[in-house]
């Protein structure tokens, strides 16, 4: 892994506003990681836990109207030929003032202009999102579509080169006949062809950055590994960092080096993957890895984790007591009282008061 820093992400929060309750969903909390140039993560938690509202965050894509953030979210581009690009783009910033005479504390919370957004996004980041099959342009033909990807961000570039480009990315994609598939619709191409044509479009300008929100939810199980298999080989060859987030745990084991475990906003554990796979220590980490499909003998019902995910809108809830309270086997007295911290434990962090020294 390179040591560069590429995205930096501290005491991060979303809120939601819902205006027929009047109330604020607070859908992100003391979110805090760091990403390095070809290193690649794993966020993992099941619907609901804030996965893509993080991702978006990143790219600024969730609703301007109703959504407020607080934190920081600083990126730091490593393109050497980006001749107007900045030292680093501050995409969130949170500006903390004191008034001495009343003794209190203001807030200033800044975002990046659209301008400089549009220059990052698809060129500096790029997202995969969840359905490849609303993701394209049903009336444009798939080559036209990778086209306009790389014309946005080069300005300079002859039609030739485009063409010959977009045949290349359809070569590496592994898409057979690449000039054939160049000339056809979406409709034309099955659901794995679409998601390499996707992949295609999200790394045509090899950028530093690659978010994929749930790759393989449309696809079935022979294909999801042969997917992810293409794209960490892709970002590994271009250097590439990448976010994959999922909901399914034992997905993410051979593909990524570290596993952040994202529960109802919160990073509730995280880790080199090994250490999540062979040694889980938060009690939603360990029923994750029990709800699979794979350890369930056949006849046997499939595990679920009862009950259901807090109502983040009780803010003397989710910020007084353990996020997981409701829905823990090993909950006691003090997980009613006492919020728990991030705890580290031989390289492992975990958010449980079981651990608590």
């Amino acid at each position: 892994m390179n040591s560069k820093l590429v995205l930096e992400i501290t005491d991060f929060e979303t809120a939601f506003y819902i205006k027929p309750k009047d109330k604020y969903l607070f859908a992100l909390r003391e979110i805090n990681f760091e990403l390095y140039k070809a290193q690649k993560i794993a966020f993992v938690g099941e619907s609901g836990s804030g996965k893509t509202t993080l991702a978006n965050a990143i790219l600024q894509l969730n609703p301007n109207n109703v959504t407020t953030y607080f934190g920081n979210i600083i990126f730091y581009p490593q393109k050497e030929n980006c001749s107007i690009c900045l030292d680093k783009y501050s995409i969130v910033t949170t500006e903390e003032h004191y008034d001495e005479n009343t003794q209190t504390t203001s807030y200033d919370i800044h975002t990046l202009d659209e301008e400089l957004l549009n220059h990052i996004r698809g060129n500096h980041i790029s997202m995969i999102f969840q359905d490849p099959f609303t993701a394209l342009n049903p009336v444009l033909r798939v080559g036209e579509q990778i086209s306009e990807v790389i014309l946005n961000h080069n300005l300079n570039i002859t039609k030739k080169e485009v063409y010959d480009k977009v045949i290349e990315l359809l070569s590496k994609v592994e898409l057979p006949e690449p000039h054939i598939i160049y000339k056809k619709y979406p409709h034309q191409l099955s659901g794995g062809q679409i998601q390499r044509v996707c992949i295609a479009i999200a790394l045509a300008n090899i950028p530093e950055i690659l978010i994929a929100d749930e790759p393989t939810t449309a696809l079935d199980a022979t294909l999801k590994h042969t997917i992810l298999s293409l794209l960490t080989h892709l970002v590994g060859s271009f250097s590439t960092s990448l976010i994959l987030i999922t909901h399914d745990i034992n997905l993410v084991k051979n593909y990524v080096d570290y596993v952040y475990i994202l529960y109802a906003g919160e990073i509730i554990e995280s880790g080199l993957t090994k250490q999540i796979f062979y040694n889980p220590l938060h009690p939603y980490t360990k029923l994750l890895m029990s709800c699979s499909v794979d350890k369930t003998k056949k006849g046997q019902k499939l595990p679920v984790i009862p009950y259901e995910l807090p109502d983040l809108t009780d803010q003397d809830f989710i910020y007084e007591k353990c996020i997981f309270l409701n829905r823990c086997p090993q909950r006691n007295n003090r997980c009613e009282t006492k919020k728990p911290q991030l705890y580290s434990i031989k390289g492992q962090k975990v958010k449980c008061l079981l651990y608590e020294k």
